[in-house]
C-alpha cells in the first residue's frame, strides 16, 4: 500500500509530503525540491528535443561536407588541368618572345641596309642620254651595172638595230632594189615587202629589218648599163 501524505510545518512553514514507496517504507520529501525536480525534467525534456534537432543538422550538415569535398576534388582536378594548360601557353609564349626576337633583329638589319642604300642615294641626281651614233655604209659606190647583169651588195651587220634607211642613186629611173635579209650572213632570203621602187635617179627607203644581216640586190634589165650607188645607215 502507498500513497502521499502532506504535513505542514507550521512554525518553519514549509510543505512537505510524506508517501508510502512500494516496498511499504515512508518517505518524506520537501514538496518545493518536487515542483523544482519537475521543472528540471521538462528543461531536461526540451533540451533532449534540441539536442535531437541538432544531430538532424549535424547529419545534414555531414552530408553537404561530403558534398563539398567532391566538388573540391573535382575542382582540383580543373586546378592541374588549368595548370598543365598555363605551362604549355608559356612554353608558346617563350617561342613566340623568340620569334618576336628574331623579327626585331632582321628588321634592324633592314633598317641598316635602308639607311645605307639611302646614304648612296643622297646627293643630286642626274640623268645623262647616251650619245647616238650614225653608222653609215657604203655597199655600192657608183657601180657600173652591164645590161642583163645582176649587182649583189656586201652584207651589212645591223647587230641590234631594226631600223635602217636605204639610199643612194641609180641612173636606171624605172627599176626597183630587192632586199635580202640573213640570220647568219649565209643564206639569204628575199624582204619582198621591202622592195625599192626607183622614180627618178636618188632614192631614200626607210625600213625595219627583223633580221641581223641585210644586203640589196639591183637586176638591169634596161638594154643598157646603169651606174648605181647604195648606202646603208643606221643609228645606235
Amino acid at each position: 500500500m502507498s500513497g502521499i501524505l502532506q504535513i505542514v510545518g507550521q512554525a518553519s512553514g514549509v510543505s512537505s509530503l510524506l508517501s508510502v514507496d512500494t516496498s511499504g517504507r515512508a518517505v518524506v520529501r520537501d514538496a518545493d525540491n518536487i515542483t523544482q525536480t519537475t521543472a528540471v525534467n521538462t528543461k531536461l525534456t526540451a533540451i533532449d528535443t534540441v539536442l535531437d534537432a541538432s544531430l538532424v543538422k549535424q547529419s545534414a550538415m555531414a552530408v553537404d561536407l561530403a558534398a563539398i569535398e567532391v566538388l573540391q576534388t573535382g575542382g582540383n582536378a580543373s586546378l592541374s588541368a588549368c595548370a598543365t594548360d598555363l605551362a604549355a601557353i608559356e612554353v608558346l609564349q617563350t617561342g613566340g618572345n623568340a620569334s618576336l626576337s628574331a623579327c626585331a633583329t632582321d628588321l634592324a638589319a633592314i633598317e641598316v641596309k635602308q639607311n645605307a642604300i639611302a646614304a648612296s642615294l643622297a646627293g643630286t641626281l642626274s640623268v645623262s642620254a647616251p650619245t647616238i651614233t650614225t653608222t653609215a655604209t657604203t655597199v655600192s659606190n657608183a657601180v657600173s651595172v652591164a645590161a642583163a647583169a645582176t649587182s649583189t651588195t656586201a652584207s651589212v651587220d645591223l647587230g641590234g638595230v631594226r631600223t635602217c634607211g636605204v639610199f643612194g642613186s641609180l641612173t636606171d629611173g624605172s627599176a626597183n632594189i630587192k632586199v635580202f635579209v640573213s640570220a647568219d650572213d649565209s643564206t639569204f632570203f628575199e624582204n619582198s615587202e621591202q622592195t625599192i621602187f626607183i622614180n627618178g635617179t636618188n632614192y631614200y627607203k626607210q625600213m625595219t629589218i627583223d633580221a641581223r644581216y641585210v644586203r640589196l640586190v639591183y637586176a638591169n634589165g634596161s638594154g643598157s648599163a646603169q651606174d648605181w650607188t647604195a648606202i646603208i645607215s643606221r643609228k645606235a
